[in-house]
């Protein structure tokens, strides 16, 4: 682009003395897709239902021009949007409550009419995706491979109903590009770049999650934070954040308050249970008895005033209704939705 001054003039002058200026590799590959022609790429972009975006298009994310060292080209399956947008990040080795807690908010931010950005990786990044599903609402995954390479494979349906419901696949890798471990680190600057705010939900000192939340520093993101037990590892990043001056996030009105053109919806907050659950709540003890945090069959015993038996069958129904759920150490708690 220096030395020819755009990317077509680069094409078409294209030769053999190209391999001074980028490299014998990065020659051989180029020389591949020289050879293939134009008409040939567009195919396999079409073919894929995937368009090309320059700096310079239209259609490029506004929020993520400015940003340095934005994408020349970036790929999008799906459709972008220029409204309010959160990203949620943490760590692949979630836990129940991270795993919960990130469904929910992204979920409510959702439902309010925000998009949720996020990394289609395991564990948060999936619940966030899912959550804002939940909600109907848009949800957009930057990828660190190609858009015909999803990865990790487990979430390739997630990948496809993201795009069914009106969200986007984006990348800034080509086609065929394998997930290789360098290229996520890259991609974080365009998860943090695409979105409005950035809230961490769980992540270790050393998570690679840290370096979104730099870039997000960089790029003049507001950063949020999850509280969460202070001896969990999970907890050990968002706290130093909130030690730093990150914001303290604890239910979606945190964040869509500080969001311009953006009312809280229902506060922002989500309920501990769905409507037909806090519904049943007011009359079913063990309901009610969860409400505020998971317990274990002794503690339902001693808070609900069941005989053991009657405990017993109406825990098995509840979890066949889908109203709770069993946990480690005979322990139940609702079902977050």
């Amino acid at each position: 682009m220096e030395r020819h001054g755009s990317a077509s003039a680069a094409y078409e002058a294209f030769s053999y003395d190209a391999r001074r200026l980028v490299g014998e590799k990065a020659y051989a590959e180029l020389a591949k897709a020289k050879e293939r022609g134009l008409d040939a790429l567009s195919e396999a972009l079409a073919g894929q239902g995937v368009a090309a975006l320059t700096l310079k298009d239209a259609g490029y994310p506004a929020r993520l021009r400015p940003v340095p060292d934005a994408p020349e080209l970036l790929y999008v399956r799906g459709q972008l949007s220029e409204r309010p947008a959160v990203a949620i990040v943490g760590s692949r080795h979630d836990t129940r409550y991270g795993r919960d807690m990130a469904f929910r908010l992204a979920r409510d931010l959702a439902a309010a009419g925000v998009t949720v950005v996020s990394g289609l990786a395991r564990g948060i990044d999936t619940a966030a995706h899912r959550g804002a599903l939940a909600a109907k609402g848009r949800t957009v995954a930057v990828l660190g491979c190609g858009l015909d390479q999803v990865y990790p494979p487990d979430n390739r349906d997630l990948a496809q109903e993201i795009v069914r419901t009106g969200g986007a696949l984006v990348s800034e890798f080509p086609l065929g590009a394998s997930p290789l471990p360098y290229h996520f680190p890259r991609r974080n600057r365009i998860i943090s770049g695409l979105a409005d705010a950035l809230l961490l939900i769980e992540a270790a000192l050393r998570s690679g999650t840290q370096s979104t939340v730099n870039h997000a520093l960089e790029q003049g993101r507001t950063v949020f934070a999850l509280p969460g037990n202070v001896d969990a590892p999970g907890s050990e990043l968002p706290i130093k954040l909130l030690k730093e001056g990150a914001e303290l996030c604890a239910c979606a009105s945190d964040i869509l308050c500080r969001l311009p053109g953006v009312a809280p919806s229902n506060n922002g907050e989500a309920s501990p249970c769905s409507p037909a659950e806090a519904e049943q709540a007011s009359g079913d003890p063990v309901v009610r008895a969860l409400l505020r945090e998971e317990k274990t069959f002794e503690e339902l015993l001693a808070e609900t005033g069941l005989a053991p038996g009657d405990l017993s069958a109406r825990l098995s129904l509840l979890e066949l209704d889908e109203v709770i759920e069993k946990r480690a150490g005979r322990a139940y708690a609702l079902v977050q939705r």
